[in-house]
């Protein structure tokens, strides 16, 4: 019992240890993952970011948040249309500033019951952003880019109101939800005699702040704000961008629409601000910046060092088709060594500088004459042969095929050692058969030798 436990706790350390060693290796791998990433994000950032100013011009729409509720069955955007033109000016990959101006229109209208509320202001804005792009923890190579910006800003409105119809009469809100021309009589929108409904005719003809309907006066047309906004940036190409935007933005005035909580009755407002929406479309350019030259695969290579001359020839290594040369070996317009007696053998290796052109040479530049290839006292005209064509494959032509002076040679070889008994076929080798037979013909009695001649020609087998 004891020695299982012994062994499970081993087990379990085991494979703690293993475990253990597995999360830090896994641990060691995220980080060099990690280091590797923001290395490639910061010099993505670096090669793309632009810096100089980004001219940009969009479009969009203008929506307004205050006292005026758009419930008169017309679409909040339409005729709210506005245009924008921008500045972006980036001062790292993540920071920068961004000032836009905005012209456009907003309006309202609201119809209901004993009430009936409108405005058409055109407007102009003016927005300095800081602005955040999020560069320093999205991927390399990214297309899309979202970023943040919060700023301060300023609106100058102009607010009008569609109090009359084309002839002039003023609209009168009923409890029915119609417009008359008069006021509703105690007795109800169904009294007999009740002039007609009125259909209004959008037409914004009356001066708000002129009418001076509440009584506040020639007060200011002009109020600051506080945009912020969340956009996303489409990289068209290295120097332009495509970006979707939406800036909500918080005025310090109750104004815009002309209503407010000092308003008289029907039209009293609350004591909220008012607050607009313009989310637009824009293209943005970088006119400033000179324009990329493409990168070649060749741009990183450093062609000065082509210049050199690494073996010291004299001759550059632009153009030394033997950039290897010996140094002191004198060298032709080519960087190539020379050779004078066109043996095929360099000068600087050439022991015999004027060797005669109608005798081959060995390696050495030595012309081989038919003494060095006669036979001699202590080897054969054939193992001469053999060794000379190891080295001089041409000399075959003009003395016997490198084959047959092997073959010559290997059975000169094979009389002398005495083996050539076993050699069946008379190929001058032993083979492997032939060692086999020879053994058979030993313990047969067909082989007339003793057991130091088997184990001999064993060995010679392997040697041959």
């Amino acid at each position: 019992m004891l020695t299982r436990l012994i062994a499970l706790l081993l087990l379990m350390g085991l494979v703690c240890a293993v475990s253990a060693q597995d999360t830090e290796e896994q641990t060691v791998n995220a980080a060099a993952q990690k280091d590797s990433l923001k290395s490639q994000r910061k010099a993505w950032n670096q090669e793309n970011t632009i810096y100089k100013p980004i001219i940009g011009i969009g479009a969009g729409v203008f929506n307004y948040f205050g006292e005026v509720n758009n419930n008169d069955r017309t679409n909040p955007l339409v005729n709210n249309y506005g245009i924008q033109v921008s500045v972006i000016k980036n001062f790292t990959p993540s920071w920068g500033l961004r000032f836009d101006v905005a012209y456009g229109r907003m309006s309202a209208r609201e119809q209901r019951e004993n009430v009936f509320r409108n405005f058409s202001s055109e407007v102009v804005t003016f927005n300095l952003h800081a602005t955040y792009s999020f560069a320093g923890i999205l991927r390399p190579g990214r297309f899309l880019n979202p970023y943040l910006s919060v700023g301060v800003g300023a609106i100058n409105f102009d607010a009008k109101g569609d109090l009359k119809d084309a002839n002039g009469v003023t609209y009168v809100p009923w409890s029915d939800g119609t417009l008359r021309s008069s006021a509703e009589p105690e007795s109800g929108p169904n009294t007999v005699g009740s002039p007609a409904p009125l259909r209004a005719d959008y037409v914004y003809e009356t001066d708000l702040r002129k009418a001076n309907l509440d009584s506040l006066g020639e007060y200011a047309q002009f109020a600051f704000a506080i945009p912020v906004t969340f956009g996303l940036n489409f990289r068209v190409s290295q120097r332009s961008i495509v970006r979707l935007s939406s800036t909500f933005s918080y005025a310090f005035t109750d104004l815009i629409d002309n209503y407010t909580y000092k308003g008289v009755e029907g039209r009293k407002g609350d004591k909220m601000n008012d607050m607009y929406l313009f989310t637009a479309v824009s293209y943005h350019f970088d006119f400033f910046t000179p324009k990329k030259v493409k990168k070649s695969k060749y741009d990183d290579m450093e062609f000065t060092s082509l210049e050199g001359d690494s073996d010291s020839d004299g001759v550059s290594d632009l153009i030394d088709i033997c950039p290897n040369t010996p140094e002191g070996a004198n060298v032709d317009e080519n960087g190539c060594p020379l050779d004078s007696d066109m043996d095929g053998v360099y000068d600087y290796a050439d022991e015999e500088p004027n060797t005669d052109p109608n005798l081959n040479v060995n390696e050495k530049g030595v012309g081989i004459t038919d003494d060095m290839t006669s036979l001699t006292e202590e080897d054969t005209l054939a193992t001469i042969r053999a060794q000379m064509f190891e080295v001089y494959p041409d000399m075959a032509e003009v003395y016997g095929s490198k084959d047959d002076a092997d073959a010559s040679a290997a059975q000169v070889r094979l009389k002398e050692s005495g083996f050539w008994l076993a050699d069946t076929d008379a190929n001058g080798i032993i083979s492997v058969g032939e060692v086999y037979e020879a053994i058979d013909k030993f313990f047969e009695g067909e082989l007339d030798v003793d057991a130091q001649f088997i184990t001999d020609l064993i060995d010679y087998f392997f040697d041959q």
